[in-house]
C-alpha cells in the first residue's frame, strides 16, 4: 500500500489514505493498510470514487465530485533489506474528476447559475526509502475547466513537491512541501493516520490533516473575486484547514478494495474569514465553512 497513500497525498483522492486532502505531496506512511497478498500483477491501480464534498486543501470547492484514476509504481532499484529500504521507485497517477450536477460553491444563487468544474491531475514522484524515513520529489500538473474555470477564472496548476513520511510505532506521519510556480503560492501539510485491524478484510483507519499555506490563492489568480482576501488582493498567509475522519478499507479480495469514509474539514484563521469578504461581495461564503462530508472509493489492482 506504499504507492496508495503516497497518490493521496499528491491528492489523486485515489485510494484509501486520505481520500479528502487533495492536493499535497509526500511518501507513504511505514504502516500499511489491509495488505493484500502479493501477485503477480502489472503493479497498476484503477479507481472509481465519489465524494459529497470535494476538498482541495481546505477548501470546500463544490458537492458531489465523482472521479476516476489509474496509478502505478516502477521499481527503479530494489533495497536489500527485508523491510524495503534502499528501494527507489518511480510512482505515477493521473486523475479526472468532475461535479455531477454542476454543483460548485463560488456562483451566486442557484439551478442555472450554478458552475460546472472538472480537474485533470497528472503527477509523477520519485521516493527513496531510507528505513527510518520515505523521502519522494515529485510533479503535479492541474488542468482546471469547466464553467467555473472560464468565469472566475481558474489558472492551471503546476507544482514541484518534496515530501517526508516515517512511522512511530502504529502512528503514521506524512508532511509535505509543494510549490506551484505558474501561481506563485506554497502549501505545507502534516498528515496523522493509524491502521486498526478489524478482521484480516477490514481496517479502521481515523487520520487528521492540517495545513499552511504562503499566498495561497488555490489556482485563483490574485485579481479574482475568489478565494481571495479584500484586504491584499493576492493569496492568504496562514492555516488553511483541520481535515480529519475514519476510513474503512475493505479488502474485497486480492485485488479489489472498497473504501468508505467520513470527514469533517474545519477551515481556520483567514480561510474562514474570506467567507466574510465573500459575503459582502454577494457571493456565497460555503466554500470557506466548515463540511461534514463523506465517500467511497472502490480500487483494482491489476
Amino acid at each position: 500500500m506504499k504507492l496508495n497513500a503516497l497518490l493521496n497525498t499528491l491528492g489523486f483522492l485515489a485510494l484509501a489514505a486520505t481520500p479528502v486532502v487533495a492536493g499535497t505531496m509526500a511518501p507513504a506512511p511505514k504502516n500499511p493498510i489491509a495488505p493484500a497478498p502479493a501477485n503477480d500483477d502489472l503493479g497498476i491501480n484503477a479507481s472509481l470514487g465519489y465524494d459529497s464534498s470535494y476538498i482541495f486543501r481546505g477548501l470546500n470547492m463544490g458537492q458531489h465530485w465523482v472521479r476516476a484514476g489509474l496509478d502505478g509504481s516502477i521499481l527503479l532499484v530494489g533495497g536489500a533489506a527485508e523491510d524495503g529500504a534502499g528501494t527507489t521507485s518511480l510512482d505515477w497517477a493521473a486523475q479526472f474528476g468532475t461535479f455531477a450536477g454542476d454543483q460548485d460553491h463560488f456562483m451566486p444563487g442557484a439551478g442555472a447559475q450554478d458552475a460546472s468544474f472538472q480537474r485533470l491531475q497528472l503527477g509523477a514522484a520519485v521516493a527513496h526509502d531510507f528505513g527510518p524515513a520515505t523521502v519522494s520529489v515529485g510533479y503535479t500538473y492541474f488542468r482546471n475547466m469547466g464553467s467555473l474555470n472560464r468565469n472566475a477564472p481558474m489558472n492551471d496548476g503546476q507544482e514541484v513537491s518534496l515530501g517526508l513520511a516515517t512511522a512511530l510505532g502504529p502512528i503514521d506521519l506524512a508532511s509535505s512541501a509543494n510549490y506551484d510556480f505558474v501561481n506563485d503560492s506554497w502549501y505545507f501539510d502534516v498528515n496523522v493516520s493509524t491502521t486498526i485491524a478489524i478482521t484480516d478484510s477490514i481496517s479502521v483507519v481515523p487520520f487528521a490533516n492540517v495545513g499552511y499555506g504562503k499566498n495561497m490563492n488555490w489556482q485563483f489568480p490574485d485579481n479574482s473575486a475568489l478565494a481571495t482576501p479584500a484586504s491584499n488582493g493576492q493569496g492568504i498567509t496562514g492555516w488553511t484547514a483541520v481535515t480529519t475522519g475514519v476510513n474503512f478499507p475493505i479488502q474485497l479480495n486480492s485485488r479489489a478494495t472498497l473504501t468508505p469514509y467520513i470527514a469533517v474539514n474545519i477551515p481556520l484563521g483567514r480561510t474562514q474569514n474570506m467567507g466574510g469578504t465573500a459575503l459582502v461581495a454577494g457571493l456565497p461564503d460555503t466554500p470557506y465553512q466548515s463540511v461534514l462530508l463523506g465517500g467511497v472509493t472502490l480500487s483494482v489492482r491489476f
